[in-house]
């Protein structure tokens, strides 16, 4: 049985494809981190993890969820990022591969381009890390602006790229959709939520980062990933070679 190659692609139309998966998609996103900044959720979440006793977040020094939680758990989207590119590049040289090679490099491309700019958004914006806060035995205010107008005032806590890491994985999503391949498109929406929230949930729990910091790299990663894969999903429908089934019969 051959690896299967790329389906035939049901298309998006552009200028539904930009309404929907460009523009509602990010923009609930951040409608959600909006919301939870604005209504204080933010701050009844993370009192959840704090202890006023200790003054400090309660596993906040955990070994084993610095280690798991923080440090491993980005091996994920970074092993499947190389993993991408190497197909990538191998793929002229092997028949097998070559039909997915689009599909690789925006992958890749997603993966790195997302985190990427929350990192650089990380040294614009104002807000602190919770640990920060006066709240929680910090030295510093819950402030409200967005941006600061030095670097030297950056809060370096907004957006959470931990879970920017995580959410980065919701390229899979589309790549499944390139590819003509509905399981693979759903299962990749799937893996690229879960690791995103449970990336972003070790680090509220740590009191490194506060949900809505979380919601912000998804809608971060999303609109990246969108825009990436635009021309693989939004262009004229390419010729496809046939796929082999187990039997050797062709569809």
């Amino acid at each position: 049985m051959s690896v299967a190659t790329p389906a035939p692609v049901q298309r998006a139309g552009l200028a539904r494809y930009l309404l929907i998966e460009v523009i509602a998609i990010s923009a609930l996103f951040a409608a959600g981190a909006l919301v939870l900044r604005a209504s204080g959720w933010d701050l009844r979440i993370e009192d959840l993890f704090y202890d006023p006793r200790l003054h400090d977040f309660r596993l906040r020094h955990s070994p084993w969820l610095e280690l798991l939680g923080h440090q491993l758990l980005l091996a994920v989207p970074i092993g499947i990022g190389l993993l991408a590119g190497i197909a990538a590049l191998a793929a002229p040289r092997f028949e097998i591969l070559r039909p997915w090679r689009g599909v690789m490099w925006a992958v890749l491309a997603s993966i790195c381009i997302g985190p990427l700019l929350i990192g650089i958004l990380k040294q614009v914006t104002a807000a602190h890390c919770p640990w920060d806060i006066v709240r929680y035995g910090g030295y510093a205010d819950y402030v409200q602006d967005w941006f600061v107008r030095s670097r030297a005032d950056a809060g370096r806590c907004l957006p959470n790229s931990h879970a920017g890491a995580g959410f980065s994985l919701l390229a899979l999503y589309f790549a499944g959709w390139a590819g003509g391949h509905r399981g693979w498109r759903w299962s990749g929406l799937a893996i690229g939520l879960l690791a995103g929230v449970l990336f972003g949930l070790v680090r509220t729990v740590q009191g490194a980062h506060f949900a809505s910091h979380s919601l912000w790299s998804a809608a971060i990663d999303w609109l990246v990933a969108s825009l990436v894969f635009l021309p693989l999903i939004c262009t004229a429908t390419r010729k496809e070679p046939p796929v082999r089934l187990a039997t050797g019969a062709t569809r």
